[in-house]
């Protein structure tokens, strides 16, 4: 596949293909690509997806010391398997730290041996990067990349949506060094497959693509074609004669209760009594609408002005205004390289307010320059009536690199706030930056959604405001209970009674009262050291600045890992008729009794909410909710949440004011741990197959 990329304010794209480098000029050649594949696998609300991508070496007589290939996943993804087949070699990655990973790349590729290493981009969650070395004269290489996804509710068919992205969009600012210009080279066809299948007691009613023609078949998937017909399985096939396409691949399907409330436990193949919840519910229940403050973000940057994107973003602005509820205070800010408010303030919601809103909406277009979104979201927040709930809408195509320092905000000023502003993001455009409209909507206790070119904006719309009018819903909390008679009698007496457990990041004891906080363990006393050693040379150095990746983490404070890490740390917000999913990760030092139930606690100004649901064990073994799980426990530490930034020291104090020069290594490292033990790449653990 051709993976494009445009800078802002250019019409050229920038190729993202697979290239190597020339030689003697420096300059970069891209290899013709024989073919892509993507099989998709979806199992109720999970889809794992393997992407194999074949290209060809086409020198005859020369090996190439190194190619890369650049392009998009979408974001939140687990990547989980890396295999590459160069000629008749197959090579097989395994997750190491990131130094540790490019280390054993070069020393492979050092030895003449042939090797590839699999990275994401530190600029953006959602865009990755292979490289592979010592590529034989006339080989033909073969990668093969293995991901896990939640799949996310779709509004408008209320079911659910797969993405698969096909670009790279455009973005705004300093790209990295990885994307450059070239002339595209000819390309072979593309297959994207997609099999389903939907637990008892559903059944698939549809099966469709909003963004391209499929073959559909009913009853049966590709993998058993040949099988007994059931309203459980679907298969959905796309096939090209190119290998480019212009917009992402977008499939809903919809089937009978697939948002019913979930909970499935599952047993880890080689780690002893390790498990792992997944817990997911799309919640259905309503309370009197609220009348906050509504901030309306309209991204009028250059790259709005392709593909009818200033347009869709009027056509959604215009159904937003017309749909809030008479009391409620709104504004409107348009935002590129500089940003204006309709008015000083939000104003209050009636006809005279309306007609105004209507008619400054009507002479928008795409003239704002580039796109920066910093200024106008700290702005949204330094005008708040502090009062009033602040519900801000971002409309935009995610066009930026620089991703961090706004959802850093976004996350600093929700928690400011304690939890009286969400921030919801509407993705507008068939390349949208899932990365961006994803994170912010996370940083923002809100939630996302995504119209492609051509899609009904209605009923995503509404499904938003009356998300963003929804109470909210706070102190949200998990407990799990137990069957009545437990396995360790050393734990508990041999009375019947059922146990409850309370859920926190932090140590609970088998009668669910929090315990104290997590500490880090004292390091044990070591034995004098002489100051006076004939054996030390005054010339030998005491530091190396270029330390192995072996050092890397070994300076800092040994830290104790919670039994139970729930992840995302904090619960998801529950929002009606849109998907909620959390997880925890039990050690083999929690209850070893058979899990029954987990229970959903908040409170409202309504009063208290509570959903319980019963848990299902997975007869095998697995690793997918594990993988899951620990997707979702890094993003939460790439984004400064998680479970360490809360975890005290013995005394009481935060681990990040106490550590404050070294907690971000602490960090890092935690997020190493997770990667390495669970086999998940990400921003700190990288993939590295060496023949």
């Amino acid at each position: 596949m051709i993976y494009k990329f445009r800078h802002q304010g250019s019409t050229e794209p920038y190729i993202c293909g697979c290239y190597f480098l020339e030689p003697i000029r420096g300059v970069r050649k891209y290899l013709p690509q024989v073919k892509l594949e993507a099989h998709s696998t979806i199992i109720s609300s999970i889809s794992r997806t393997t992407l194999t991508q074949t290209f060809v070496n086409p020198d005859a007589t020369n090996t190439l010391t190194e190619i890369r290939y650049t392009f998009p996943l979408f974001d939140g993804v687990s990547v989980v398997g890396f295999v590459c087949t160069i000629g008749d070699r197959v090579i097989k990655g395994v997750v190491k730290e990131k130094q540790k990973a490019r280390e054993a790349y070069d020393a492979a590729i050092s030895r003449g041996e042939t090797a590839s290493l699999f990275e994401r981009l530190p600029d953006a969650s959602d865009v990755f990067t292979t490289t592979v070395g010592n590529v034989p004269a006339g080989a033909t290489i073969e990668v093969n990349i293995t991901y896990l996804g939640e799949l996310k509710h779709d509004a408008h068919v209320d079911g659910i949506r797969l993405t698969i992205p096909t670009r790279i969009a455009p973005r705004y600012g300093d790209y990295p060094v990885e994307l450059a210009s070239a002339t595209p080279t000819s390309s072979g066809g593309i297959k994207i497959t997609v099999d389903a299948q939907v637990p008892d007691g559903s059944h698939i009613t549809s099966i469709q693509s909003p963004s391209h023609p499929i073959a559909v078949t009913l009853g049966r998937t590709s993998v058993a074609p040949n099988a007994e017909p059931s309203f459980q399985k679907a298969s959905a096939t796309l096939a090209l004669s190119t290998a480019e396409l212009e917009k992402d691949f977008v499939l809903q399907l919809v089937a009978t209760n697939i948002g019913n409330p979930k909970a499935i436990l599952e047993l880890h193949p080689s780690i002893p009594n390790q498990r792992a919840l997944m817990a997911t519910l799309v919640p259905k229940f309503t309370f009197p609408a609220e009348k906050p403050e509504i901030v309306f973000l309209c991204d009028r940057s250059g790259s709005m002005g392709h593909d009818n994107k200033i347009q869709n973003l009027q056509a959604a602005l215009r159904l937003f205004v017309k749909s809030l509820s008479v009391g409620t205070k709104f504004n409107i800010c348009s935002f590129g390289t500089k940003f204006d408010f309709l008015w000083d303030r939000s104003r209050t919601y009636e006809q005279s307010t309306v007609n105004q809103a209507m008619r400054h909406i009507d002479t928008f277009s795409a003239n704002y320059g580039g796109t920066e979104m910093y200024e106008p979201m700290e702005e949204t927040f330094k005008r708040r009536y502090t009062d009033m709930n602040l519900e801000v809408f971002l409309l935009t195509d995610g066009e930026i690199w620089q991703q961090d320092r706004l959802m850093n905000l976004v996350n600093d000023e929700v928690k400011a706030s304690k939890d009286t502003i969400r921030v919801f993001t509407l993705g507008i455009g068939s390349a949208v930056s899932h990365s961006l409209i994803e994170g912010v909507a996370r940083a923002g206790n809100g939630f996302s959604q995504s119209a492609a070119a051509g899609e009904n904006l209605s009923s995503k719309v509404v499904r938003m405001l009356k998300g963003a009018m929804f109470p909210h819903i706070k102190d949200r909390s998990l407990e799990l209970k137990y069957e009545k008679s437990p396995v360790h009698s050393e734990d508990f007496s041999n009375d019947d009674f059922e146990i409850i457990e309370k859920v926190a990041a932090l140590e609970v004891s088998s009668t669910g009262v929090l315990t104290s906080p997590l500490a880090v363990q004292e390091e044990s006393q070591k034995a004098p050291i002489s100051l006076f050693d004939d054996s030390i040379n005054p010339n030998t150095e005491t530091g190396n600045a270029s330390q192995n990746a072996e050092d890397h983490h070994s300076h800092l404070p040994p830290l104790k890992c919670p039994k139970i890490l729930q992840a995302p740390f904090s619960i998801p917000p529950l929002f009606p008729f849109n998907r909620s999913t959390f997880y925890l990760l039990l050690s083999a030092d929690t209850i070893q009794s058979t899990l029954k139930s987990v229970i959903i606690r908040g409170s409202s100004v309504h009063g208290p909410v509570e959903l319980e649901i019963p848990i299902t064990t997975l007869e095998e073994k697995g690793e997918t909710i594990h993988q899951l799980a620990t997707k979702k426990a890094v993003t939460d530490l790439e984004e400064g949440r998680g479970w360490i930034f809360h975890a005290k020291t013995t005394d009481g104090q935060l681990l990040k004011e106490k550590y404050d020069g070294q907690f971000s290594d602490m960090v890092e490292r935690e997020g190493v741990r997770l990667g390495v033990q669970y086999q998940v790449g990400g921003k700190w653990c990288s993939f590295v197959a060496v023949d």
